[in-house]
């Protein structure tokens, strides 16, 4: 059917509905949005009067099953479905898509392509670090509006881009290097981050403060020109647990000392994301370790007191204070527990393989190739501006390269450092910054790119490439069958994680921690929580993608995936270590299960000092739900809290929800935040606020009473569509780069339907968004 006939027939069966939508909004909708009454400044008595915008929002709140609201008549299912049909069509018609055909890479993308574009390897060096962090404010990072450009950004993709063609290419001399041996002077060895407590001697070098602190030897640096692998060896010693009366940090168990790789030059980075290995030290025996580490081009190697104390004078201070020190002791150096090197080798760079992987993947060829030669020039940029754009490349765009290069090599005398920076302004350019999604349908490139993005966070692979010059990535069978292939690779972790940030917040863990200085918090510092909170949430969505099992266990479960710290917050039994995430069935007494009852929500959803129903209700609408209440008006005060503890919260809530103002979205938020009250802000459970107070968490969930967390899970189990449509829109506009359009509405619905039928499988439902129109059109 012609598009002019289709829009003409949806019009004539819209004008044919109408007299037959009236009266199921009249018995459904126009007591609260009609004549005489209008909540929400919405108005529905007349059908003729609602516009496109609104019939979308009306789609919305009938597939979500938010309205009518609870305690009203309900419709029929028929009925409900002949409403969202109508609305559907109106809003489809009056609403064209509008998405934008071009979209930037992300940081995260950028980084990962940048690494595959060159063969870097995933180590210290991250091209990404860079650039201008994201700032995401609404929806996800790979949404187009939010990802603009400025002068001054693009100025650091060029830099970035060079920096990282000089990791790839890192010697002009294609002649394999010399593998060295450098045993370090430890007198050359300096100390960074509170120098007074790190002294250097002709035969050991000593440091006594954790922190920022740390020993390094910068001067090897000149023997690591090449990327590689590299032998470390060296021998340390744990010295001074006992001088003092009592015992300094670490007051118990081994001093550990930390391995990292820190940048040379005036970069810096976090000491937490440089640490790459540590070790337990006996006290008073050196100990020799040896072990291979990546060394990038331009890194050194440094080591810490990974358990030290960060501020000595603190704990001298502390003494004196308790009669432990004498006051005479903070004018005299401090001698408390340290590290001790005595000997530090570091050989190679070793190669498995010459050329080398970054040298091969750039250049595209077995071979590093012969740049004084012009035709070995020429198809060598060729290779690569196709790779890099993604997409076959013309004579044209080509030749504005090659006069490039020749300027360049004209300046530099070097076609070596003429190729990269050719290399470096086709990574700087539009082709490969953004995603072209041009026309109404992708072409068979711009899918592989959609779908490599989408589920890999990075460009095509050489299969994807192949088949989208073929033109077979459009056969349905095909596609289907790369997104198998796409999902049971490790780089589909990428997704898992990235969207999983996303989509539960996570990425706003540890934005408000809980104090340091309060003993009901040390543990979250103490056990490094915060990370450990996070793996669990990563390892649980990636089970349950992987697995393809239902996503009715992201509602409620009984197992899950934690390490020691985690099993004592949780009050489980656990046979594995800090650094082992295992997985585990919870017992019923553990009141834990889907993600409701993983520390890492209920952390996020506090505030660090105490819990609040209202945040953790949005959270769950906003989140889980995929219904964010409005913003409350201006006007309303805050809730605050009753420091006197007289009032519990569900009390001054109480009265909160008095102001007919805040009632309706109150009575809608609220019910699953008191669920969560159950929990502390870092997530442990409780049934007392204090000594006097009860943790109250009965509610009610669409209007049907529930007791405690438990039967709250119990309850949206029973309705789990909503839920899992929700989540269908969400993973479509991550893959999507947008928000969904009316247009888009009629695939998610299918794909809902679809999948209910098999219990709502996560990797299935992944798998329809990606071989559906929602992937296959702009």
């Amino acid at each position: 059917m012609k598009l002019p006939t289709l829009i003409f027939s949806v019009l004539a069966s819209l004008a044919n509905g109408q007299d037959a939508l009236q009266p199921l909004l009249k018995n459904f909708c126009t007591q609260c949005h009609g004549a005489e009454k209008q909540k929400g400044d919405v108005r529905l008595d007349d059908v003729s009067k609602i516009d496109a915008k609104m019939w979308k929002t009306i789609y919305e709140q009938l597939a979500s099953e938010e309205m009518p609201p609870e305690g009203k008549t309900q419709p029929k299912e028929v009925e409900r479905q002949s409403l969202m049909h109508h609305a559907l069509l109106v809003a489809s018609v009056d609403m064209p898509v509008t998405a934008p055909g071009f979209r930037r890479l992300n940081q995260r993308e950028y980084s990962n392509t940048v690494r595959d574009l060159l063969g870097l390897r995933k180590g210290i060096f991250d091209p990404g670090k860079y650039i201008y962090k994201d700032e995401v404010t609404d929806g996800f990072d790979t949404e187009a509006k939010g990802l603009v450009i400025s002068n001054e950004l693009l100025i650091e993709y060029l830099g970035s881009a060079e920096k990282s063609l000089r990791q790839a290419l890192f010697m002009a001399d294609p002649k394999r290097p010399t593998a060295q041996v450098v045993n370090v002077a430890i007198k050359t060895m300096d100390g960074v981050g509170g120098n007074r407590y790190i002294t250097p001697s002709k035969d050991h070098i000593i440091m006594r403060n954790g922190g920022k602190g740390m020993i390094h030897a910068s001067k090897a640096a000149r023997a690591m020109a090449a990327p590689g692998r590299y032998t470390i060896t060296v021998t340390a010693a744990a010295i001074d647990r006992d001088r003092y009366a009592e015992r300094f940090t670490p007051e118990e168990g081994p001093i550990i000392m930390g391995f990292g790789l820190r940048p040379g030059g005036a970069e810096s980075g976090s000491h937490a994301d440089l640490i790459q290995k540590t070790f337990e030290l006996k006290d008073d025996v050196d100990q020799t370790f040896t072990f291979v580490a990546w060394i990038d081009k331009g890194y050194f190697p440094f080591f810490t007191f990974e358990n030290g104390p960060a501020k000595p004078i603190v704990q001298i201070r502390a003494g004196i204070r308790r009669g432990k020190l004498p006051s005479s002791a903070v004018g005299q150096p401090y001698v408390g527990p340290a590290v001790r090197v005595s000997a530090f080798k570091i050989e190679g760079p070793f190669f498995d393989e010459w050329p080398p992987e970054s040298y091969r993947t750039t250049f595209d060829a077995a071979q590093i190739p012969d740049l004084n030669n012009a035709t070995a020039r020429e198809w060598t940029v060729g290779r690569f501006a196709t790779r890099a754009f993604r997409r076959p490349v013309t004579k044209e765009e080509l030749a504005t390269y090659f006069r490039y290069l020749d300027k360049q090599f004209a300046e530099t005398k070097d076609w070596n450092a003429a190729v990269i920076r050719t290399f470096a302004a086709m990574m700087g350019s539009v082709d490969f910054l953004y995603l072209r999604e041009e026309g109404s349908e992708l072409n068979a490139y711009a899918l592989a790119s959609r779908l490599s993005y989408f589920l890999w966070s990075t460009m095509p692979d050489a299969e994807l490439f192949a088949l989208a010059k073929s033109g077979q990535l459009k056969e349905p069978a095909v596609l289907k069958a790369q997104v198998t292939r796409l999902l049971a690779d490790p780089r589909a972790d990428r997704f898992s994680n990235s969207f999983s940030d996303q989509w539960l917040a996570l990425n706003t863990l540890g934005t408000m921690p809980p104090d340091a200085k309060s003993k009901d918090y040390r543990i979250y510092y103490r056990a490094n929580l915060e990370s450990a909170m996070l793996e669990e949430t990563h390892r649980y969505f990636r089970h349950i993608m992987r697995d393809n099992r239902s996503v009715r266990e992201f509602i409620d479960s009984n197992y899950s995936f934690i390490n020691s710290e985690l099993a004592d917050l949780y009050k489980v039994p656990f046979k594995g270590g800090k650094d082992e995430f295992v997985g585990v069935t919870f017992p019923p007494t553990a009141h834990r299960g889907g993600l409701m009852g993983q520390t890492s929500i209920l952390t996020l959803s506090a505030n660090g000092v105490d819990t609040s129903p209202v945040v953790r209700g949005v959270w769950v609408l906003d989140n889980l739900l995929g219904t964010p209440p409005p913003p409350a008006p201006k006007e309303v005060p805050a809730l605050v809290p009753d420091l006197n503890g007289a009032k519990t919260v569900r009390q001054l809530l109480e009265k909160h929800r008095s102001d007919a103002s805040c009632m309706e979205c109150h009575r809608i938020i609220d019910p699953a935040g008191f669920a969560l009250e159950a929990y502390d802000p870092i997530g442990r459970f409780r049934t007392n606020y204090t000594k006097l107070q009860t943790v109250s968490t009965e509610g009610e969930y669409r209007g049907k009473p529930f007791a405690d967390v438990t039967g709250l899970k119990k309850l949206m189990l029973t309705q789990l569509r909503p839920f899992a449509r929700s989540l269908v829109v969400r993973i479509a506009e991550y893959a999507k780069g947008r928000k969904l359009e009316a247009a888009d509405l009629k695939t998610v619905e299918q794909i809902t339907e679809q999948s209910a039928k098999n219990d709502f499988r996560l990797q299935d439902i992944i798998s329809m968004i990606a071989v559906s129109e929602l992937m296959t059109k702009r």
